[in-house]
């Protein structure tokens, strides 16, 4: 891993009208980790990635990716330089077939031939996407969607994936498939940052660790330090 974070948040103050979602949220990812951020509802997550990605616009504060500050530049422009969000919801295109989806991820590129062999790629690591590549993806089981929408954020060959909930929702038996394609992902070397309330799952895959509470970072580490927390098991792991 590289000693200088290929992204990093500084000090994020976000507010919803009169409201402030988040006050001096700091957190960086070095390349090749993963990382997770966990807390509770409304703790400020999704927030957290929404502003990195330039989808909020922070009132103060820093996100600076692969070596340039970035707050403020518009979203797709983000996405251009190589920071993709798969987002809370899956939110896939359900009237388009499982491939169209995967060749929407990969919109800000323009080399043809690397798409046609992205999707080969994430077809061999999603087999059920090949066996249903011309099926509509509204179609598609809830396990499914969530694989098809994380392979759609990995067309746009992102230097960094950030994932809002990947287990929301899933039968505990899809929840296990999921982290096995996040701890798959590792493997291969792609840098994650990831939003999870299945603390202890993300835990296990994360090499460190946020805990954010109403807004505010309150720990930080690795995470097996954060799985052996006391304040960390009695809040997020059961016991």
């Amino acid at each position: 891993m590289s000693a200088a974070p290929i992204l990093a948040a500084e000090q994020l103050d976000v507010f919803y009208g009169g409201i402030q979602a988040l006050r001096g949220v700091s957190l960086d990812v070095r390349e090749g980790e993963l990382v997770t951020l966990i807390g509770a509802n409304g703790a400020g997550k999704s927030t957290t990635l929404k502003t990195i990605a330039g989808i909020l616009a922070p009132k103060s504060g820093k996100v600076r990716f692969n070596g340039a500050e970035i707050q403020g530049r518009s979203s797709h422009l983000i996405l251009r330089d190589g920071l993709a969000l798969c987002p809370e919801g899956r939110r896939i295109f359900p009237n388009l077939t499982v491939d169209e989806n995967l060749d929407l991820g990969a919109y800000v590129r323009h080399d043809a031939q690397g798409v046609k062999d992205d999707v080969a790629r994430w077809h061999a690591t999603f087999p059920i996407l090949k066996e249903r590549a011309r099926q509509l993806a509204g179609t598609l089981s809830g396990g499914e969607q969530q694989m098809l929408a994380i392979a759609r954020a990995l067309m746009s060959r992102p230097k960094v994936l950030m994932l809002d909930e990947p287990s929301l929702g899933l039968a505990p038996k899809l929840v296990d498939q999921i982290f096995a394609v996040l701890k798959e992902l590792k493997g291969r070397g792609v840098t994650i940052l990831l939003v999870e309330q299945n603390a202890r799952q993300a835990l296990e895959v994360a090499d460190r660790g946020y805990v954010l509470e109403t807004g505010r970072i309150v720990k930080h580490g690795p995470a097996s330090d954060l799985s052996g927390d006391p304040a960390v098991r009695k809040a997020y792991l059961g016991g």
